[in-house]
């Protein structure tokens, strides 16, 4: 079984295969583009990697669409891409070290990242001095033209860096870099098998490990625009998944947007939120809007991101029909079907869905009137008469339009099945909730829980596409929810491996699947409770009162994308702090907790948890959530 989160990953991609599939996301595009400092957030899957690595030369070159070469002509910049790894953490991410080695660690630490600085500044200028790109039209403009003297530019980079032998091309700077790997994986080896290796000894013993990540950038800079005569040449430094690195090297780089040389941008790419206590480090921290530019990935606006994720599902159907095919091209339409819910007047139907008999939302509503003896009383005290939606106000009909979806949840879900006691009184029960309702399938449904979330997209809908493909028909809805399911089910198995540390101390272990339960089953409540309420709370606040545990771990969810941030204090979607922070469950766990796909009031989640507390003993997940995403509880 292939996990959802590695069905792909730009990471792993060269840039050129990147180009190929990659999708524009206009204004991301153009901010990072701009000629500022930029933090781009997003959670896993997001598109953070994509959107950098498209910066490339080697994307830029294989970017054929003429649209989209257009808008990489904007970016002036020569960019050098820095990808991270943690290859550092799993050679001694456990050990318990003295205070020396700690402090050695924490320097070659620093110093790695020099040298993958050092490796991506190389390639970048590899790239913009071959003289293929000078004919291409949509990278012509990075090209630096060093045919005079070929190798003066590679010889002051090996002045720059202390290379012990002069270096004149390419090939003879990788090997210099290589061959300066080789002491740093000697200390490591030191340390990892129990020797003291002090900061003194790595420094007399190679005064490049003392390097600093942007100084490494900002002498190379000094070399080349000094050996090519362009002393104010532009350079964009972008440095990816900066979550993943020790917290003090991500204090240093996100306090470099306050100053950095006038010849380098800075383009980061993070989770949107960090652990880091600020308060730890006498550095001032940046300021959004004045040091950097805030780019989020993460859609807030529903229609954006089912429009963007449906531009991602045609380039899967293309891609898996490949370019022999004689056949017509379907659309994800004709694959997946019609949702039975569309929340706007966006079709033929949709024009006459209030009227009655047969309009869609008036037998909808009819129905739950019916059978639910609050949504009936709701209806009754705002003197709403069913037989005459069409006729009301589009003021009054977008009263009602906003409990579209909220009425179809409760009528799959909600207290509707009248029984009674053995005290003789009436109690109710919902139908089965074994399965996954159509409401949550088919073309529209299925986007909007992508959430515009490239690693999702391709996740859920491209198995369906090529279930479509091999056979011809459309994909059944019990195909489509057994995919959903699953889909959902490994989704809850990667979230399951955060932790939570119990803030009464009474546990040892807690997994942050409790807390999102607590969520869920809350939110559920109030859209299907034995109360109808026109303004039910479908988002969470981390007000102050919310223990730091807790937030801490809902941060590390939402990096996963299990939440997605409304808005925060700043109102400027900061990095890092989740002070007061809008939260709303992702829609991908909306069938699991049977939630309309829609945003609605928010509530203190200090409240939440004071109605709901965390099991005294974890619940494990079962066969079915790890198999095929049902839960074996009882009704």
């Amino acid at each position: 079984m292939v996990a959802l989160f590695e069905s792909y990953n730009a990471r792993f991609v060269d840039p050129s295969t990147v180009a190929e599939t990659f999708i524009l996301r206009d204004r991301e595009f153009s901010q990072l583009c701009e000629q500022n400092n930029s933090l781009l957030i997003g959670p896993r899957g997001s598109g953070k990697t994509t959107l950098l690595k498209m910066l490339k030369v080697g994307a830029q070159i294989a970017w054929k669409n003429r649209r989209q070469s257009k808008a990489l002509r904007r970016f002036r910049f020569a960019p050098i891409y820095v990808g991270a790894d943690r290859q550092l953490d799993f050679i001694v991410g456990n050990l318990h070290l003295n205070e020396a080695n700690r402090n050695s660690l924490d320097l070659l630490k620093k110093s790695l990242l020099a040298f993958r600085v050092k490796f991506a500044c190389a390639e970048t200028l590899h790239e913009i001095t071959a003289t293929a790109i000078r004919d291409q039209e949509s990278v012509s403009h990075q090209y630096v033209d060093v045919s005079s003297d070929p190798h003066a530019v590679w010889r002051s980079i090996s002045t720059v860096w202390e290379f012990d032998k002069e270096a004149l091309t390419y090939l003879e700077v990788k090997t210099n870099l290589q061959f300066q790997l080789q002491l740093i994986n000697k200390y490591l080896n030191l340390i990892k098998y129990g020797e003291t290796v002090n900061v003194r000894e790595l420094i007399e013993g190679g005064s490049n490990l003392a390097h600093d990540p942007i100084q490494a950038c900002q002498s190379f800079v000094d070399a080349v625009n000094v050996t090519i005569g362009q002393p104010d040449k532009k350079w964009a430094l972008c440095i990816d998944e900066i979550e993943i690195m020790a917290d003090d090297l991500q204090q240093y780089l996100f306090s470099c947007l306050r100053s950095i040389d006038h010849r380098i941008v800075l383009k980061l790419a993070t989770s949107p939120f960090s652990g880091i206590d600020w308060n730890k480090f006498n550095t001032p921290r940046p300021m959004a809007g004045h040091d950097f530019t805030v780019i989020n990935l993460a859609y807030r606006d529903k229609n954006l991101a089912r429009r963007f994720s449906g531009q991602l599902l045609e380039a899967i159907i293309a891609a898996e029909r490949g370019k022999g095919s004689d056949k017509g091209t379907p659309r994800g339409r004709d694959i997946l079907g019609s949702s039975p819910i569309a929340e706007a007047n966006s079709t033929e139907a949709q024009k006459d869905a209030y009227s009655s008999p047969n309009g869609d939302h008036y037998r909808r509503f009819s129905r739950l009137a019916e059978e639910d003896v609050a949504f009936r009383q709701f209806l009754t005290d705002r003197d709403v008469d069913l037989d005459q939606l069409n006729q009301l106000s589009e003021k009054k009909r977008a009263g009602l339009r906003k409990h579209i979806w909220q009425v179809a949840v409760r009528l799959e879900y909600g207290p509707t099945n009248v029984f009674s006691r053995p005290d003789s009184s009436l109690g109710s029960r919902s139908p089965s909730r074994k399965s996954v309702s159509e409401i949550y399938l088919g073309y529209d449904s299925l986007l909007t829980i992508c959430e515009g979330n490239p690693r999702t997209v391709i996740g859920l809908l491209r198995p369906l596409v090529r279930l479509f493909l091999g056979t011809g028909k459309r994909v059944s809805a019990s195909e489509q929810a057994r995919v959903l399911e699953a889909t959902y089910a490994k989704y809850f198995s990667l979230l399951s491996t955060i932790a939570v540390a119990d803030p009464s101390r009474k546990r040892q272990t807690m997994s942050v699947i409790e807390l999102i339960d607590i969520i869920g089953e809350f939110i559920s409540e109030e859209v299907n409770g034995h109360v109808f309420k026109s303004e039910p709370s479908l988002t969470i606040r981390l007000d102050r009162s919310t223990p730091k545990e807790y937030v801490e771990a809902i941060g590390h969810a939402m990096n996963q994308g299990a939440f997605v941030m409304i808005t925060d204090e700043s109102e400027l979607h900061d990095f890092g702090s989740l002070d007061n922070a809008r939260l709303r469950l992702s829609y991908l766990l909306s069938p699991r907790y049977h939630t309309p796909l829609i945003v609605g009031q928010a509530v203190k989640l200090s409240t939440v948890l004071t109605k709901r507390k965390p099991r005294q003993a974890p619940r494990t997940l079962t066969a079915g959530d790890l198999f095929f995403g049902i839960s074996d509880e009882k009704n």
